[in-house]
């Protein structure tokens, strides 16, 4: 975790007075430290801008953990140039719910860039921008979608657990605001804008990682895959992880251009694309950006070292004496296709090269020079944090001319710290291991054993396991057994997909017991691609393993017992299958069985206090006593046109989302006294069988039952209509919060989209009158039911397509225009029998 040398402080920016004025909820801040603090009271700025973006009801003092290991490491480095941070405060507006929020900030950040740029009086032309979740939305939204912008203004975009694909979207701006980012992505690319989208990996359950990959971006990454962080990160503590936060502020320095006075990021896009490969993917030496040398001579006088074993490992002697490098050869042979190399505590730059051996020194051949491939060698994870590096070679894609040997070079500084090098040559084909789901239909209800136990032999370091259209994998380790091995076992499995090059995982398996081991991933399969997911198993070759791997699933059996929905069953069922929505069709029934009885216990226990709560809000809002409240709501139950009048009066005053909650509630009520009616009903059909219930004899007991059936569907009917009212009243929400966080300025949410505007009107009439009736059995309703079913397979099918989220939206428009058909029908149906 990252913590702070000074206290950190914060330097109110102001922006123009109509800017100021149009946005008082949101400011622009400079950070600083100490005595550094002075200078940017100052407005004093001389280092390259860097501009923080926090996310959903985030804060601006988020910035403080990367800005402040950026302060030190220029102080400490000496380094020419240093980095001015800035961040924007955006409120507590949540702009991952509403797109007209969403859109304020975007505008906003817009001019905080172009304020930052005229702080430097024409020294600097770009900036950084850094977004954490929303917040790098909304710097691709100020890049792309404010008018007049332009995009050469930003240099660099680092996007941290940032939702490229929403999971919710709940308005139509909204929609269209990230509809309008993939229209106009390729203009970032035209900017020569470098992006980054860094994702926290499994523990991170707000944006989960195929949610956060950019396609736009030059590298989608998870935290897991990062060298020297190799961990998942939750939603927040990806901002504070400290050796994330170096790996960035490290690419950040060294994407910078020294020759350039003053010194900047660079304008060629190679330049920063290789400083962030080589510190978020392929890291192969230090802490900075290394060039190797194409060509390395070796040491006369060195030791050279050949093994013609095809497995083993080379362990340096402890406090070696030896005072020049000592090189191990490895001979290349036909059947001997790949060769995985890993060393322990080779600190060397420059350590892995192939060359033609045609001196002789003794009686055997050496090489005077080499090619150098440490390049193509990548930094390991490794869960006592030594330095390990590794490298998978194919050994014929190795183009150079009459290569003979892979050299490994070792100085003597290296041998002080006990290297070990394992050496492993095998066939590609036969360390791959296919795995394939059984049957797609089994393996999204059940978990499916796609295996059994695999047994991996001792010797051997490298294995390869392909996961063939699977999505959820269990990885158990049964049993291990070593032999002549010391200390913790390390054992790694990194799950690999070619289509998202950064996203891989890993779990250490690392000590030895008889409990089980256990890796549970997520593939996000890729349908547009034939390529699988790939296991990559780091062993321990002193040790034998037993591995099992199973599919993950779920088991969820839903039964229907009324024939009359036996055909719309069974064409909701194949149109499930049809478009792949089975899993998902089982989740959704499920939520709304839960829903139901929450519902039905609702009802039954919190009756009186939600009558409760009614009652004293309304005798606090309008200055009654509770006995007036109480007969003033009576008198809303009974008079529903009065009610109506009402709740759409709110409009104009609060927002239409408030309606449409206060609606949900007040259908709730009634649902609640309908129950008490029939548990009076219920009463008197007890009485009548008493002497003394003389007023109830003349009732037969046939009326009797008639009424309480009647009661019965009415309660069935408003419950019915209560779930759909409330699934739909979730999409309000957004609006109400919005509403409510900016009641100090604005007591009217003018950002409110039209389209739901009119449907909470629809929905808040329509409830409040009770025009919907469910229990009409005229000619007229099976040509009714028939049309909605229709309709709701047309919406059934927009959960396949490729956007699906983008459509979620339409649900209470859709929703309404169902509510207006159902009331229509019902009026003229009364209007009819009447």
């Amino acid at each position: 975790m990252t913590y702070m040398f000074e206290y950190p402080q914060y330097v109110r920016i102001a922006l123009d007075d109509n800017i100021e004025n149009k946005y008082p909820r949101f400011g622009l801040y400079a950070y600083g430290e100490g005595f550094l603090t002075e200078k940017l009271r100052r407005m004093y700025f001389t280092g390259i801008p860097v501009l923080f973006i926090p996310g959903n009801a985030g804060s601006h003092e988020q910035v403080r953990s990367i800005a402040s290991v950026s302060l030190r490491k220029s102080q400490k480095d000496r380094t020419p140039f240093h980095f001015d941070f800035f961040t924007v405060s955006l409120g507590k507006d949540y702009s991952a719910l509403y797109g007209g929020v969403l859109m304020e900030e975007t505008i906003y950040v817009a001019h905080c860039i172009n304020k930052i740029l005229s702080l430097y009086k024409g020294n600097m032309n770009n900036v950084v921008l850094i977004g954490h979740s929303m917040g790098g939305i909304i710097a691709k939204g100020a890049v792309l979608l404010v008018p007049n912008a332009n995009p050469s203004t930003v240099s660099i975009i680092i996007n941290l657990a940032t939702p490229s694909m929403p999971s919710l979207v709940f308005d139509n701006t909204f929609a269209t605001y990230y509809y309008n980012l993939e229209k106009k992505a390729n203009q970032i690319k035209d900017a020569g804008i470098t992006v980054v989208s860094i994702a926290g990996g499994p523990r991170d359950i707000v944006v989960p990682a195929n949610q956060a990959i950019d396609p736009i971006a030059d590298i989608n990454i998870l935290t897991t895959s990062i060298p020297d962080v190799w961990k998942s990160t939750d939603h927040l503590c990806i901002l504070w992880c400290k050796q994330l936060v170096l790996s960035i502020v490290r690419f950040l320095f060294d994407s910078v251009d020294y020759t350039q006075k003053p010194a900047r990021i660079y304008n060629d896009p190679a330049r920063k694309l290789e400083a962030l490969s080589y510190h978020f993917l392929h890291r192969s030496s230090g802490k900075r950006l290394y060039h190797f040398k194409e060509k390395f001579n070796f040491d006369k006088n060195g030791e050279w070292i050949e093994n013609i074993q095809r497995q083993y490992t080379w362990e340096s002697k402890v406090n070696s004496s030896r005072k020049g490098s000592t090189y191990l050869m490895i001979r290349l042979t036909d059947p001997r296709d790949h060769l995985t190399i890993e060393t322990i505590n080779l600190e060397t730059k420059d350590w892995l090269f192939a060359c033609s051996a045609s001196n002789l020194q003794g009686y055997s051949r050496v090489c005077d020079w080499g090619w150098n491939l440490t390049n193509r060698t990548r930094m390991a994870p490794d869960h006592l944090h030594k330095l390990r590096r590794v490298v998978d070679l194919d050994t014929q894609e190795i183009k150079y001319p009459h290569v003979t040997h892979i050299v490994i070079r070792m100085t003597s500084e290296d041998l002080e710290n006990n290297v070990i090098v394992t050496i492993d040559g095998y066939s590609h084909e036969k360390r791959i291991l296919p795995i394939k789901s059984r049957n797609w239909v089994i393996a999204n209800l059940f978990n499916s054993d796609l295996s059994g136990l695999i047994d991996f032999a001792p010797g051997q370091t490298r294995y390869y396991v392909t996961l063939d259209k699977i999505n959820v994998i269990d990885v158990e380790l049964k049993n291990i057994e070593c032999k002549n091995i010391k200390g913790p076992v390390h054992t790694s499995i990194e799950l690999l997909e070619s289509w998202n090059s950064g996203t891989s995982q890993t779990i250490f398996l690392s000590e030895i017991d008889n409990g089980p081991k256990t890796m549970k991933v997520q593939t996000h399969y890729n349908y547009n691609t034939n390529s699988s997911a790939i296991l990559r198993m780091t062993l321990e070759p002193k040790c034998a393993y037993k591995f099992s791997i199973k599919e993950g699933g779920i088991i969820d059996q839903i039964s229907y017992s009324d024939k009359n929905m036996t055909p719309p069953l069974i064409v909701t069922m194949a149109l499930c299958i049809y478009f792949g929505l089975v899993f998902e069709s089982c989740v959704a029934l499920s939520i709304i069985c839960l829903f139901a009885i929450g519902t039905c216990c609702s009802v039954i226990f919190l009756g009186s206090l939600a009558h409760g709560i009614a009652v004293r809000f309304l005798a606090r809002a309008i200055a009654f006593s509770v006995t007036w409240a109480d007969w003033l709501l009576g008198g809303l139950n009974q008079l529903p046109f009065f009610t109506t009048i009402l709740v759409i009066s709110l409009v104009p005053a609060t927002c239409g989302a408030l309606s449409m909650i206060i609606s949900v509630f007040l259908h709730f009520l009634k649902l609640t006294r309908i129950y008490e009616d029939y548990l009076e009903e219920l009463l008197m059909t007890c009485l009548q069988h008493f002497t003394f219930g003389r007023v109830f004899r003349n009732r037969t007991r046939t009326d009797i039952t008639n009424t309480n059936e009647n009661t019965q569907q009415k309660i069935v009917d408003y419950m019915i209509l209560f779930i759909l009212w409330s699934f739909v009243a979730i999409s309000a929400m957004p609006s109400v919060l919005v509403w409510a966080k900016n009641f100090s300025y604005s007591t009217r949410l003018l950002t409110e989209d039209s389209i739901l505007l009119v449907s909470w009107e629809t929905l808040a009439v329509c409830s409040t009158l009770e025009l919907v009736q469910m229990s009409s059995k005229s000619s007229e309703s099976w040509i009714l039911s028939n049309i909605l079913r229709f309709l709701s397979w047309i919406m059934l099918s927009t959960a396949a397509t490729v956007r699906p989220s983008f459509y979620q939206w339409f649900i209470p428009p859709f929703v309404a225009l169902v509510i207006a058909i159902l009331s229509l029908h019902c009026i003229i149906t009364k209007r009819l029998n009447s």
